[in-house]
């Protein structure tokens, strides 16, 4: 039995005087006093140990009155540079130091939970997540909107976080959804904002203005620093990264990625938010009609850009190369950048169409822009960027090898002058053409230009239509004696 109890049992229950219990116990009266007057069993002894950053804290403490979200790390780093450059203390132990001093110097801050109603606002925002494309670890941006009532969301995955996979976003979001909120609430990312201006004035960029517009929806922006006021999509995108990207997923395709992250936004229709008693698909299903309906037109996904194309028929786009047609060299060209494709006008014709490249400083060159002066320069031809690192098709490749060993004087002449029988056509139909070609042995222009010829040419028979036609009388074919071609039959027949 413990003295504490003990002490109880005797003073308060049994009534003994507390000397007495005090001397038969060798303990002070006062201590059997307090005993008495406790209601819980006193706790272990606690013993204050010195900490190394004890001489620091008033330092620590200016510190953070200063920079309240200065992490722990860096105070360590700092002390060791200013005061003392032999402090050796563990990461954990400065961590819990900072935060007990956190605690006591910068005051937490309470927030209010908010109230929304259906159709009223949506919060989308961009984070980075890592993902395997392709057997490549990627850090990909993702691009996420949330609906306040409801907490139905939208993800989708970006490989830059630009205005075009802004735009792309929202477009695949507001489809998802099936109209649009009366506000969206966005952070002040370059995308969208150019300036910060006094209170909650914003100086919108001239591309991201008309989007929205284009759209009639209304963008209200976050305090700088503030991601309490879009707390939704804060919170989201923690969800998002732990149920989905974590373990980090693999997949062939960007694409594949995506349809698996939109078939993830799908179930969570199922699920109920911790703060109501309904699911995401009762509350959406209320929320859908306040959505207002989207646009008969909705805008493109894109930027335009200008740029002057170079001497060697490139455009310069974010330092990526794009080539055009030859003939238009030095002419001025308009873009139209999306997060997939590059599209280049000149004089409002469309002249060229690319994928858009991912990185910095890559060439993205159409073979075929290059082929007319090729074939005027055909000398140019084993060197030229137009047709290096397998641009063209192996059948062409290995039709040069041959005209060469046939003759080299001649075979570059030869070789660009069937390459220009890919502008009547196209380069996939002059690679099968070529292949025919090649497994019959000839490495005639003209022959390779019959087969282009008749492979453009062919044309499908018309299906004959016997349906308004009445069945003729059914026929039987005569019956075969096989015995009659036996060997000795043949042979007599022979005579």
């Amino acid at each position: 039995m413990q003295t504490w109890e003990l002490i109880r049992l005797r003073c308060v229950r049994d009534g003994e005087p507390i000397k007495r219990v005090a001397r038969e116990l060798g303990l002070a009266p006062n201590t059997v006093r307090k005993y008495v007057r406790d209601l819980s069993p006193p706790g272990p002894p606690r013993y204050e140990r010195a900490n190394r950053l004890d001489p620091f804290a008033e330092v620590i403490d200016s510190l953070l009155r200063a920079e309240p979200r200065i992490t722990a790390k860096r105070i360590g780093t700092l002390l060791r540079e200013r005061y003392d450059e032999d402090l050796r203390i563990s990461p954990s132990t400065l961590r819990k130091y900072v935060a007990a001093c956190r605690m006591r110097t910068v005051a937490p801050e309470a927030f209010v939970r908010a109230l929304y109603q259906p159709g009223d606002q949506a919060q989308f925002d961009f984070s980075p997540m890592r993902a395997v494309i392709g057997g490549v670890d990627l850090e990909l941006d993702i691009f996420a909107m949330r609906l306040s009532y409801s907490a139905h969301f939208f993800a989708r995955a970006f490989l830059r976080c630009d205005r075009p996979a802004l735009f792309a976003g929202l477009l695949g979001a507001l489809r998802y959804f099936g109209g649009l909120p009366n506000v969206a609430v966005f952070d002040n990312a370059k995308t969208a904002i150019t300036k910060v201006l006094r209170g909650r004035r914003r100086e919108q960029n001239a591309e991201f203005s008309a989007f929205c517009g284009a759209l009639a929806l209304e963008v209200v922006f976050a305090a700088p620093a503030k991601g309490n006021e879009k707390g939704g999509v804060e919170g989201l995108m923690g969800y998002i990264e732990d149920n989905f990207f974590r373990p980090i997923p693999s997949f062939d395709r960007l694409a594949d990625l995506n349809a698996t992250l939109e078939r993830f936004c799908t179930a969570e229709l199922r699920r109920i938010p911790s703060t109501q008693t309904e699911s995401v698909a009762e509350l959406f299903a209320r929320e859908r009609p306040h959505l207002r309906p989207l646009p008969e037109r909705l805008p493109d996904p894109c930027i335009r850009t200008y740029a002057r194309v170079n001497k060697f028929a490139e455009v310069t786009v974010e330092t990526n190369r794009y080539s055009v047609p030859t003939r238009l060299v030095h002419r001025h060209a308009t873009i139209e950048l999306s997060d997939e494709r590059v599209v280049i006008f000149v004089d409002g014709e469309r002249v060229a169409e690319h994928r858009r490249a991912q990185g910095k400083r890559q060439a993205v060159i159409d073979p075929l822009h290059y082929v007319e002066l090729i074939a005027r320069k055909h000398r140019s031809a084993t060197r030229a960027l137009a047709f290096a690192g397998e641009r063209l098709p192996k059948p062409l490749m290995r039709l040069y090898d041959r005209l060469a060993e046939r003759d080299e004087a001649t075979a570059t002449k030869t070789w660009t002058a069937i390459l220009r029988l890919a502008l009547q056509s196209s380069l996939e139909a002059l690679t099968v053409a070529t292949e025919v070609a090649l497994a019959r042995g000839t490495l005639d222009p003209e022959a390779i230009a019959l087969l282009l010829r008749q492979r453009d040419q062919r044309v499908a028979l018309p299906v004959l239509d016997l349906g308004d036609h009445a069945p003729g009388p059914a026929r039987r074919a005569q019956d075969i004696d096989l015995a009659a071609y036996t060997i000795a039959n043949l042979v007599e027949c022979a005579r």
